[in-house]
């Protein structure tokens, strides 16, 4: 039962800490960017344990995030081109990175416990096995400690740099004319993002870390337009999307990550379909007002045009 509950809190803090980091891409229309570091990240990792042979070692995660770095100096470097568009230089750059990490990995990792399986599907379940000790002192699974330091972190982060990112949000000029750096802002939040994507790899493995940086966020936005609002919000999916998973994984004897990812999907959907203002059931139910209004309003034209006839 201990493990069970050691399971529901990983998972938790890693769909809160993953579901803010994506807020900031779904605003800015940066939601491909998730998919690219979650896969960038990955040569970083993989020189850094060839280099320190130890998957415990914090130079991981800073190797992982100089990855990610990389990669967005790569993209902004092939946008300054003008020859190939965003979407495109981040789609040539980050399948490049990736495939570089699993050929590394295939050739030189073996052995080891570190294979691309591991890293793309993860298991949640098996996270909460590994403890973490601290001179004698058993801290919890290692997951746990990264996740909860991550979550501490972004939280930090965006308590003290809230009111720039909320303008570089809606209007990186204004920011520009105000003498913040947006861009640099930006780039620190994308550093943030691929850090937090590192310390869920191997518990959630990239493909649910993708789905818990979008779905909720992309649902937030849905609901809201207000940022700290979108913040809480996607929080609040990204922990329902948590615990509904692993309980449904329980249930079925399975790993908790697709679960998990399906029912952020679901929550999204449930969103677009039944938002209060811009979901597809308002949206229907306004244009059935507006096509109601409009024949009411002919109606009242044609008996006012035969009422001057006679």
């Amino acid at each position: 039962m201990t493990l069970l509950l050691w399971t529901f809190v990983i998972a938790i803090l890693t769909a809160v800490a993953c579901s803010l980091a994506g807020v900031m891409l779904v605003v800015k229309r940066e939601a491909f960017v998730s998919e690219g570091l979650s896969h960038a990240v990955l040569p970083g990792i993989i020189v850094a344990f060839l280099i320190f042979r130890d998957r415990s070692s914090p130079l991981l995660i800073v190797s992982a995030g100089l990855s990610g770095l990389l990669m967005v100096w790569l993209v902004q470097l092939i946008v300054q081109t003008r020859r190939v568009k965003k979407d495109a230089a981040l789609g040539i750059v980050f399948s490049g990175m990736f495939s570089v990490g699993i050929i590394a990995s295939s050739l030189n990792l073996k052995n080891v416990h570190f294979h691309a399986h591991c890293i793309i599907d993860g298991n949640l379940a098996f996270a909460a096995i590994d403890h973490f000790e601290f001179l004698g002192v058993d801290l919890g699974p290692k997951a746990f400690v990264s996740m909860l330091a991550c979550l501490v972190g972004l939280l930090g982060f965006i308590t003290l740099f809230y009111k720039e990112l909320k303008l570089i949000a809606f209007d990186e000029c204004a920011a520009r004319l105000s003498g913040f750096r947006p861009k640099l802002l930006h780039t620190v939040w994308l550093t943030a993002v691929s850090i937090i994507a590192v310390a869920a790899f191997e518990a959630a493995g990239t493909i649910l870390v993708v789905a818990l940086m979008i779905a909720p966020a992309a649902a937030s936005n849905l609901l809201t337009r207000r940022l700290s609002v979108m913040f809480a919000v996607s929080a609040m999916l990204g922990a329902i999307s948590g615990v509904l998973g692993v309980a449904l994984s329980h249930f079925l004897g399975i790993s908790p990550a697709g679960p998990i990812a399906s029912m952020a999907g679901l929550q999204f959907l449930l969103i677009v379909c039944f938002a209060p203002n811009s979901g597809l059931v308002a949206q229907w139910r306004t244009r059935k007002n507006q096509r109601r209004m409009l024949l009411l309003r002919l109606q009242q034209c044609e008996l006012a045009k035969s009422n001057r006839n006679l």
